[in-house]
């Protein structure tokens, strides 16, 4: 008898590029998500900064800390990005006009 193959399953043993979001809060996701929004206002530098702060925050929600002191962490790192850029941005522009 033929066996149908299993579609469910991943047949290339490729890891799952969401596995990092699963079981996160919605509050949780915000915050995370929150840094990469620099991708579209930065450019290459707010990406990579954002892309830091994405990290950064991910690794955050892993934590066992209590709820508060998490939240109050999650939003310093997304606020320390978007802080990052323009001390970064400013001092390129500061740099190139002279």
């Amino acid at each position: 008898m033929k066996q149908i193959p299993d579609l469910g399953k991943n047949t290339l043993d490729k890891p799952d590029p969401w596995a990092r979001f699963r079981g996160l809060t919605w509050w949780q996701l915000v915050l995370s998500i929150a840094p990469i929004l620099l991708l579209p206002i930065g450019g290459a530098i707010g990406g990579a900064l954002g892309a830091a702060g994405l990290f950064a925050n991910l690794s955050l929600a892993r934590k066992h800390f209590r709820t508060p002191f998490k939240a109050l962490a999650m939003l310093g790192v997304a606020l320390g990005s978007y802080l990052a850029y323009i001390l970064v941005a400013g001092l390129i522009y500061n740099l190139v006009k002279g």
